[in-house]
């Protein structure tokens, strides 16, 4: 049988990415922080490139990438000092506040709010899987953030595929169904009630329920909200870096969603 192409893209680009993300999140510290970061970066200018000329070739978007660095060192910054946290949230407070005032004094007032929201999204919100990895068992909750988020997308997929009949949101996202929704559901309780028994989390069962419903919908707002994005900025994919996958925003997106919840959980056990 013959594998159709763009699902042996998807294979080729996970056999090498996967390892390399294991590793990182192993290794932690500065390593994991810095390709925090990197990621960070490339989905920043992903984001800034399709709300603000997403007809264009990527260079167009490279006069604005200096202020484009600040959600990357935000994101890596947090793992010397929380403290980036707070200055990111001020200095998105800064670029939406002059991006939706009614002067141009500061700049294009579009370029703005992007930059503005960019720290924000994927900014602050990817600075939660840093600050999680630096907990105690860090390296335990972030496994268990990324493989609860996989196996969410892969129940919600597969249910959705075989026995979806009932669209989720189809002015958002045509194929998503609410069977697909509830397989993704059910496949969260199950990856994290096995993942807190190995890594031995000290959930209780309630948490344990609690925790996958939550990190199931989470994971599914998050790919809702990206599906909004492109939808909204009527592009397909956020790049074609990662073949098969699309781009960095579009492997991502659930993650967006599962992170802070993630990071709340991990510091009140």
């Amino acid at each position: 049988m013959r594998v159709p192409r763009n699902l042996a893209l998807r294979i080729a680009t996970a056999a090498v990415g996967m390892p390399l993300l294991i590793l990182v999140i192993w290794v932690g510290g500065w390593p994991f922080a810095i390709v925090a970061g990197l990621i960070t970066l490339g989905g920043t200018i992903e984001f800034a490139h399709a709300w603000l000329c997403p007809n264009q070739p990527y260079r167009a978007v490279l006069p604005i990438v200096p202020g484009l660095l600040a959600p990357a060192a935000v994101v890596a910054g947090v793992h010397a000092d929380e403290r980036f946290l707070i200055a990111g949230a001020l200095l998105a407070a800064f670029f939406l506040g002059a991006g939706y005032s009614r002067t141009n004094l500061f700049g294009p007032q579009k370029t703005l709010r992007v930059m503005g929201w960019a720290i924000l999204y994927p900014g602050i919100i990817f600075s939660t899987i840093v600050l999680t990895r630096d907990l105690d068992q860090g390296r335990d909750w972030v496994f268990l953030l990324v493989l609860t988020t996989f196996t969410t997308d892969t129940g919600a997929y597969g249910v959705g595929s075989l026995l979806g009949r009932h669209k989720l949101w189809p002015a958002i996202s045509p194929n998503k169904t609410w069977e697909g929704a509830f397989g993704g559901l059910g496949a969260a309780l199950l990856a994290v009630w096995v993942l807190s028994s190995w890594f031995d989390l000290g959930l209780n069962p309630a948490a344990v329920v609690g925790l996958g419903l939550g990190l199931g919908l989470a994971a599914q707002a998050g790919d809702l909200l990206e599906s909004w994005m492109k939808r909204t900025a009527n592009i397909k994919d956020s790049s074609g870096l990662l073949p098969g996958h699309g781009g960095i925003l579009d492997r991502l997106d659930s993650v967006v969603g599962v992170a802070p919840v993630v990071f709340l959980v991990g510091n009140f056990f």
